[in-house]
């Protein structure tokens, strides 16, 4: 257990790095766009974007699944069942990929009317086929490969390829807008710097990994794919569905507006999200192994970390977030950016979605979809209806309400769900340790507000400014946290020991 311990330290240190290399190139690329093309371009490449983003359905929630199924194999050396499951999972994604290039042909000429701008038939359909390529690059090309290392605890193998691939297209992105190239040529250049991520991802399998071509066992098929679907379109609904309404319903320069905020949020969960990535296979591995004690144990502390992290990112992004839009759009005037209410449903949607994560990471690990699929069923219709009821109305501030009450629903089903069956935890616990962080964060929100002056004008005094609040924040919520939580204080204490020893 200590190489698996130290193989989930290493896996997130490098997804932390990766992570916040993405965040940082996912707010300057974007600006540059924003300014160089406008809110319509920047909208319409969001569009297209979350519109291809529905293939992802194809998947039918496998993907989970299978990095599940490989755990087992991998912790028990089992290469004939590790040989099975890669095959199978490969042979499906090759006929998930057929299925694709007819999705994307399909969707270039629906585009068009799909979505509503000022631009001529050849400009959409053109773009909806240039992201297409880059969007099947970026997930089908190695899907097999990508999983099996995951599952393997070597996700830092594919994160460190993927972190070349996109610092290479942000460079090269950025050289061609200065020069004064179209948009079309910037995406067309960049989707193939794509391939270098799944190419060495192959290349990497292929040389540390004895896969057999052949079938050991033709009854090992992959799981059912019914038992995951469920769960992959709930969250595929939450992650994406937003934008399609606003698509529909308000039009390419309101998604323009949602994604300048939602491009905050996403580096935040993709940070948050390289935790739970490092340490899904950990989970996995023990929950094969039934090692229920450890499981207990090591839940509680990731909960009781993941809670201060969560809380701290949300707090500091509520206060910071409308000067730093400001400063982002400063210079695009076509539309209003500076949307406040938007911006704090939005945060506490994101956050209510952090504090489940370590329940969804162990719920996923322990392979229980089918068992959990109303929930997820729960949310799907909770959020549809909603945000299609609200958003003529409400706008902005409708479809994000619709994840922000289907959020809470999902949640509360994760953590009663995990209470009564996986690992032995009262529920009131989380209840509790969700009330302390969010009326810390609320009241540091307001003194903050209160009695100091943040309207930095560039972004090296927003810097500055999220520096000094930073600090505070994370003082007060990690000593609150502390101070009221009696088992993580002990975890912490046992973990430093073990650390000295």
């Amino acid at each position: 257990m200590q190489n698996k311990s130290s193989e989930t330290k290493l896996n997130i240190a490098v997804s932390l790095l990766y992570q916040v290399i993405a965040a940082v190139i996912g707010l300057i690329l974007p600006r540059f766009i924003l300014t160089a093309y406008g809110s319509q371009t920047n909208g319409i490449i969001q569009a297209i974007n979350q519109l291809l983003s529905y293939t992802v359905l194809l998947e039918c929630g496998i993907g989970g699944m299978v990095t599940a199924t490989f755990y087992k194999p991998l912790a028990t050396n089992d290469s004939e069942a590790v040989s099975d499951i890669f095959n199978n999972t490969k042979r499906f994604f090759n006929k998930i990929s057929y299925i694709y290039i007819a999705f994307v042909i399909g969707l270039t000429f629906a585009s068009p009317i799909i979505i509503k701008s000022d631009y001529d038939f050849i400009y959409t359909t053109s773009m909806v086929l240039i992201l297409g390529v880059s969007n099947y690059f970026n997930y089908y090309f190695s899907m097999a490969q990508t999983l099996l290392l995951k599952a393997d605890c070597k996700l830092r193998i594919y994160q460190s390829f993927l972190l070349i691939s996109i610092i290479l297209n942000a460079i090269v992105s950025i050289i061609l807008i200065k020069l004064g190239c179209g948009i079309h040529t910037v995406k067309a250049t960049t989707a193939f710097i794509f391939l270098i991520t799944p190419l060495a991802s192959r290349f990497y399998v292929s040389k540390h990994y004895t896969i057999s071509k052949k079938i050991f066992d033709k009854g090992r098929n992959l799981p059912e794919k019914k038992d995951g679907v469920i769960h992959h379109i709930s969250y595929f609904i939450h992650k994406n569905t937003d934008i399609v309404i606003l698509t529909i319903f308000r039009g390419i320069k309101e998604v323009s507006v949602y994604s300048v905020y939602n491009v905050v949020t996403v580096a935040l969960e993709s940070l948050l999200g390289a935790i739970s990535n490092g340490i899904a296979a950990t989970f996995g591995n023990i929950i094969a192994l039934k090692q229920k004690d450890n499981l207990d144990k090591s839940f509680d502390l990731y909960n009781g970390i993941n809670m201060i992290v969560s809380a701290f990112f949300c707090t500091v992004t509520a206060i910071l977030i409308i000067p730093f839009v400001k400063i982002y759009t400063n210079g695009v005037t076509d539309i209003n950016y500076i949307r406040p209410s938007f911006a704090w449903l939005l945060i506490l949607s994101q956050w209510i979605y952090f504090i489940r994560i370590p329940f969804a990471t162990t719920i996923t690990s322990a392979g229980h979809y089918k068992e959990t699929k109303k929930g997820a069923i729960g949310e799907v219709i909770i959020n549809l209806v909603l945000s299609l009821i609200l958003v003529k109305p409400f706008g902005l501030n409708g479809v994000i309400a619709g994840t922000l009450f289907s959020v809470i629903f999902e949640t509360v089903y994760m953590v009663n769900y995990l209470s009564k069956n996986i690992i032995s935890r009262k529920r009131r616990f989380f209840f509790f340790e969700s009330a302390v962080n969010f009326i810390t964060s609320l009241l540091l929100i307001v003194l903050i507000d209160k009695f100091m002056v943040i309207n930095p004008k560039t972004i090296l005094l927003l810097i500055v400014d999220a520096v000094k609040v930073s600090v505070i924040v994370l003082f007060v919520l990690s000593a609150v946290n502390l101070a009221a939580n009696k088992k993580l204080r002990m975890l912490f204490k046992k973990e430093t020991e073990n650390e000295n020893s």
